[in-house]
Parts: structure tokens; sequence; C-alpha cells
């Protein structure tokens, strides 16, 4: 749930509203003095190739952009650090195993969801496991670089440039 749709705290169950509070509206409740901050939410994503170069895909089983081909990722899970996410998520959509070899980037992206999710892209080796699609994936799959589709996000597509150091879309 978006910060906006809160309507109740959830510490004390009275009714929020807004308030300028270190100079921007927050929403906040008056009854328990709680400030509601809206932090954007963390995700990773994953640029792994296979030994031939293609690029590991998965086409979306949900929405935001469902049906669209993207690279994998999700949400970090509390208590999880932003690899061991990236690696995770990685196996349940794609079933393959991987160690991370560099950061690409971090982007940021307004989801019509999610609100503001910042992205932390890696570049994964592939070490292992079997292709299957998985988890929100209705299919797993590499793509030639030179007849990649478009991908659900434009972040994607700045990300998978920056990591093969050219212009692909």
């Amino acid at each position: 749930m978006k910060k906006d749709d809160m309507k109740y705290c959830p510490k004390c169950g009275q009714q929020l509203e807004r308030k300028m509070i270190q100079e921007q509206e927050r929403i906040y409740c008056c009854h328990c003095g709680t400030i509601y901050y809206d932090n954007p939410i963390p995700s990773v994503a994953v640029v792994a190739r296979n030994e031939q170069g293609d690029l590991l895909l998965v086409k979306r089983g949900t929405d935001p952009k469902k049906g669209f081909w993207a690279l994998p990722g999700g949400f970090i899970d509390g208590g999880e650090s932003a690899t061991q996410a990236v690696l995770r998520e990685m196996d349940e959509e794609t079933g393959l195993k991987g160690i991370v070899k560099k950061c690409i980037g971090i982007y940021n992206h307004e989801s019509r969801i999610y609100g503001h999710v910042i992205i932390i892209v890696y570049e994964v080796k592939l070490t292992g496991g079997i292709l299957k699609a998985g988890d929100d994936a209705e299919a797993a799959s590499f793509f030639d670089v030179k007849k990649l589709p478009s991908l659900a996000f434009s972040f994607q597509e700045k990300a998978v440039e920056k990591a093969f150091g050219c212009s692909l879309f």
C-alpha cells in the first residue's frame, strides 16, 4: 500500500492527517505522534548472460507490466542484503544460480502501484541450475542481444546498455 492510501494509524488506529513536517507535507498521527515518511521501496534486478553472451529475461506474470519481458528481480526482504536478494530473485524466477560480479547501477522508478522504487541492478555470473520460469514469471529465456524485445521498464534498458557498453534499444 502506498502511504497516500493510508487513512488510519497502524499503531493506534486513529485517523491520520497531513501536516508540514521538516519542510514537507507528511502523513501524521496527532494521537500518538507518529510521522509516516514516504520512503522508497528497495528492490533489485539481475543482468545475467549465458556462455554465448545472451541476456536472461523473464516474462512478467503480474502487474505492473504483466506480459512484458524484463530483467529478473524484485523487492528486498527484511533482514536481507541487496546481493542476497538479487540471487534469491534470480533463483525464484528462473531456477538459475549465480554469484554477484558487480553493481551496474542504482535507478529510480515511479510505480503506479508501489510509488517510488529504488532498484539496484547487479551483474551476475551464472554458476548452475536449470532454466525454468518460477514464482511470478510466465516464462524465462535467453535472448540474443541483437534481438532483444522492448523491456518492461526504461531503467532496465539503460542498465542493460550500461552493462553491455553500447546502445541496444
